[in-house]
């Protein structure tokens, strides 16, 4: 299984390095997975989401 825990995140240098490494997962994941998680940044940040111009396409 892919679960990750909080151990491994030390591994990367910035924030900007662990976003990077769970989008990349979850695009792997399929387009299921990618949609499920615009939807929950979505509603977890609507800012942040709009500016990114997610509540527009998962809208």
């Amino acid at each position: 299984d892919n679960e990750i825990n909080d151990n491994y995140f030390t591994t990367f240098e910035n924030r900007a390095d662990k976003a990077s490494f769970v989008i990349d997962m979850v695009r792997k994941k399929g387009e299921r997975a990618s949609s499920q998680m615009i939807a929950l940044l979505c509603e977890e940040d609507p800012f942040l989401s709009e500016n990114l111009g997610l509540m527009r396409k998962h809208n």
